[in-house]
């Protein structure tokens, strides 16, 4: 019998007069055959207006549908976006046909960047002491090229989205630090190598500094995209109630229960070994390598629910060797990954240690899913916000946290606009040749003028907020 609350959308069976008859009857969620849930969780849905439900359901649906062809597209957009990018731009790519030594990109090498990728493909890193400004108590595990340890974390968090090839070259080549590994891990629940993840250190010998970065959502995957907007979760005791696809992407056993859903140690097979117990056999190691080493997650969007989500795993398991070199979480553009009392006990985890995530203005992706007395889905920590063009602040909730307030999209649009001729014309002036628009970018940043909030959830705005933000933060604030 299963030992745990849980609540899982099966958006495959839900019919679409199913979620017409949702909206209208608001019957009770044992009703609705869609849903598989624990008996404690049935509701009436009379005093909860199901229009977020709804549209979460209609969303899901749709990207089950289009999940092929987006995938193809992807595929087909992708190469002459490679082809000119590796061989120099458009000139390049003439000269080189001219003289017969066209590059051609092929997958699963340098050559080879995604469409995030390619909308910033910047990979140096600021040197300056800013680190200092961002996170005084970091200031004894700086690198020794002293760069900014927030602009570190966040190029991580955007470099895990390429392949292994490309995530090593940024490593050792241009950051100049220590490759470790870089793990493509089973999902059980979707029977694919899912889940990415790749760990690095400062220095191969002494290092002060062990990076754990996840990769998000992929941008032609629609399975990721049904992640982001899914409302099941699983109960996981005193923890709380946790956001179940991202339970899945690390390693879930059993959807239905978390004791058997989560073994010590896992005894499946050795080629479908989950990012979970990947990464924590490979800390286990790291930190006997480096005693005096301390271990940062991050990530970007999927991944960085899923590096706010590890620790909590890790205590699950008494791993407390690890925990103690664990410095916090930093990351960026975080969906919600749990309840109100899951964000408690992950506060009180990492109570005296890091835990901050980055936000740029109406990003989509940090407002799902859902906050509402349905959904329950909560953010944690604290957050610097940045509102207005690179300007930040520290809070604790977002504005418009369910993206679907109507008082807001005015401003929304107006931030479209802004952000979008402003990051053509005024930034690359004013800031140089790094802040050019590519491509890619400009075509990704004009889908807001569809659906605004969109582009600001770009790996490149968060990383230019970093590298131009004008926000000063002392540890009472972030700790």
């Amino acid at each position: 019998m299963a030992s745990s609350d849980y609540l899982i959308v099966r958006p495959e069976k839900a019919r679409w007069l199913d979620l017409l008859h949702l909206l209208i009857f608001r019957p009770r969620l044992s009703e609705c055959e869609f849903i598989d849930m624990s008996v404690s969780h049935d509701a009436k849905l009379y005093d909860q207006p199901p229009f977020l439900m709804v549209i979460s359901l209609v969303l899901q649906k749709f990207l089950l549908l289009i999940e092929k062809p987006l995938q193809i597209f992807g595929h087909v957009v992708e190469f002459p976006f490679n082809l000119v990018f590796v061989n120099g731009g458009l000139f390049g790519l003439l000269l080189k046909i001219i003289t017969f030594s066209v590059v051609i990109p092929k997958e699963g090498t340098e050559t080879w960047w995604t469409f995030l990728g390619l909308m910033d493909p910047r990979l140096d890193l600021t040197k300056s002491s800013s680190l200092i400004t961002y996170l005084p108590q970091f200031g004894a595990i700086k690198t020794v090229f002293g760069v900014d340890l927030l602009e570190l974390m966040l190029m991580a968090s955007k470099v895990a989205y390429e392949n292994a090839a490309v995530v090593e070259y940024a490593v050792t080549k241009r950051w100049k630090m220590n490759f470790v590994g870089f793990y493509d891990c089973w999902n059980k629940f979707t029977k694919t190598y899912g889940t990415q993840a790749y760990i690095f250190t400062d220095t191969a010998k002494d290092a002060s500094m062990i990076v754990v970065s996840f990769r998000g959502t992929a941008f032609w995957a629609a399975k990721d995209y049904v992640t982001d907007v899914d409302f099941s979760f699983l109960s996981m005791g005193k923890m709380g109630k946790v956001h179940i696809g991202l339970l899945k992407a690390l390693g879930l056993q059993d959807e239905k229960d978390y004791v058997k859903g989560w073994p010590k140690d896992y005894t499946g097979d050795a080629d479908k070994i989950p990012v979970y117990y990947v990464v924590r056999e490979q800390l286990r190691t790291l930190i006997q390598t480096h005693p005096n080493a301390k271990i940062i997650f991050t990530g970007h969007s999927m991944g960085a629910a899923l590096s706010s989500i590890y620790p909590a795993l890790l205590s699950l398991h008494e791993e407390t060797d690890i925990l103690d070199k664990t410095t916090g979480i930093l990351n960026n553009g975080r969906l919600r990954p749990g309840d109100e009392t899951f964000g408690n006990y992950m506060v009180d985890l990492l109570k005296g240690k890091y835990c901050l995530r980055v936000t740029y203005r109406y990003d989509i992706v940090v407002r799902v899913p859902f906050d509402n007395p349905f959904f329950q889905f909560k953010h944690f920590g604290k957050c610097i916000y940045y509102r207005s063009w690179y300007h930040g602040e520290v809070v604790m909730q977002e504005p418009n946290r369910n993206y679907f307030d109507l008082r807001y999209f005015p401003n929304m649009y107006y931030t479209q606009f802004k952000d979008f001729f402003t990051s053509l014309l005024i930034l690359p002036i004013k800031e140089g040749k790094e802040y050019r628009e590519t491509v890619p970018s400009l075509i990704y940043r004009a889908i807001g003028f569809a659906i605004p909030g969109v582009p600001c959830h770009s790996p490149r705005d968060y990383l230019n907020a970093i590298k131009l933000g004008k926000v000063t933060i002392s540890d009472e604030e972030i700790v």
